[in-house]
């Protein structure tokens, strides 16, 4: 399908789009209006986002690049009820004080990845909690309750596929789409915000939101879904033997980080390519006949390199490379079979250094670091009292590695 805005033909041709509550006013408003603003919700229920939601950082950034002015929303309200969207059972309840916690992490990452100052159309980041705390709930039901409909809420798959398997979905729960409706709304009517993105994940409360503006304002807004990200099997993908694959360094590290976007299935590089790379789609889909044989590692270095470099612009690449190759290429020794040591979390890396057999004494480990010659998933120590978060691999020089599990 080819539409009027050049925007919208790039998302679709790349895959960003798939469900949109009306296609034809999504285009003619990207093509005619010079002004566009539009909102994405993350709730704060973990310390860190996933790759998943990284996703629709993405989108932001394309659609503020095209002149958007994006509307990042923390949800400090919402995150204390729950979404029930396409979950098995209810989320566990989580206390403001770390919903707090979480959301200046979250916000923490999110200012380095989506521009919120120095350039024509910055993002607002908004906290849902400073007008949803506000709410008169006696008012809430009588100006918005006669809105929505039961009917259509219980059609909707994030509630439907909880009744047909009779499990529980409090009422608590249930609230939440009328909270994100609301969300929408509030944004449209001071911000002037008329589009709404997010996953699909998300679709049943967007057509609730575009509808709550619909029927108390008479004006159109849009709401517009992407796929959730799932690899060739169908499966969800940012799930490793490890656990998810977070954006928040302390909790996914970089090399690991890197090393989930190299080890990727040959049949999901030209899609990942094509959602997390501005690279031209002809010179992508060169990938597709090689499929299967070894030339199509360059393009997952490709995209390991250019994914890390988006979340972690800190990183140096250079060094992750170096290590990898090791593991990928095996070209002057075998990681695979390398011992695994067993190290406690509190140990300090000069004595991890002599534990795991790289260094003779403490004062060799320091030696060693003094001299930059310690590196931990790729990245330099510098630092004797350096403990560490994480499984990891630790190397000295350019052929001494170990392998370190912490318990």
């Amino acid at each position: 399908m080819s539409f009027s805005s050049s925007i919208l033909n790039d998302l679709d041709s790349r895959g960003f789009l798939y469900q949109v509550t009306d296609i034809e006013a999504l285009d003619k408003m990207l093509y005619d209006e010079k002004e566009i603003v539009l909102y994405v919700g993350f709730d704060p229920t973990a310390k860190s986002l996933h790759i998943g939601h990284l996703l629709w950082i993405r989108l932001v950034k394309k659609l503020q690049l095209a002149g958007a002015k994006p509307i990042v929303i923390v949800g400090g309200a919402t995150s204390k009820i729950g979404d029930p969207t396409w979950k098995d059972v209810e989320r566990a309840m989580l206390d403001y004080s770390t919903i707090l916690e979480n959301i200046e992490s979250i916000t923490g990452k999110l200012r380095k990845l989506i521009k919120f100052d120095d350039c024509k159309n910055p993002a607002f980041l908004l906290n849902n909690e400073d007008w949803i705390s506000k709410i008169n709930y006696m008012e809430f039901l009588r100006d918005f309750g006669p809105l929505f409909s039961v009917n259509k809420m219980l059609t909707m798959d994030s509630v439907s596929m909880r009744l047909k398997r009779k499990q529980h979905l409090s009422f608590l729960e249930f609230n939440y789409m009328l909270l994100q409706a609301y969300d929408f709304l509030y944004l449209f009517e001071n911000y002037g915000c008329k589009l709404q993105i997010g996953g699909a994940d998300q679709w049943s409360n967007m057509i609730f939101g575009v509808d709550l503006i619909r029927r108390r304002t008479g004006k159109t807004a849009i709401g517009m879904s992407m796929p959730l990200l799932t690899n060739a099997n169908g499966k969800k993908m940012g799930k490793t033997e490890k656990g998810t694959v977070w954006l928040d360094e302390t909790l996914t590290s970089p090399f690991d980080f890197w090393q989930f976007w190299r080890n990727v299935d040959d049949r999901d590089l030209t899609k990942l390519l094509k959602l997390f790379t501005d690279i031209e789609i002809t010179e992508i889909d060169k990938y597709e006949s090689l499929i299967g044989k070894k030339e199509i590692n360059e393009g997952k270095v490709l995209l390991a390199n250019s994914i890390t470099e988006l979340v972690h612009p800190e990183v140096e690449l250079q060094n992750i490379n170096k290590t990898a190759k090791g593991l990928f290429e095996k070209a002057e020794y075998d990681l695979g079979n390398l011992e695994i040591f067993m190290i406690e979390r509190t140990t300090k890396i000069d004595k991890v250094l002599v534990l795991i057999n790289l260094a003779a004494t403490q004062t060799t480990a320091k030696r060693l670091i003094d001299g930059k010659g310690v590196r931990i998933d790729g990245q330099i120590v510098d630092n004797y009292d350096k403990t560490l978060n994480q499984d990891c691999l630790i190397s000295v020089g350019k052929k001494r590695f170990a392998k370190v599990k912490l318990i």
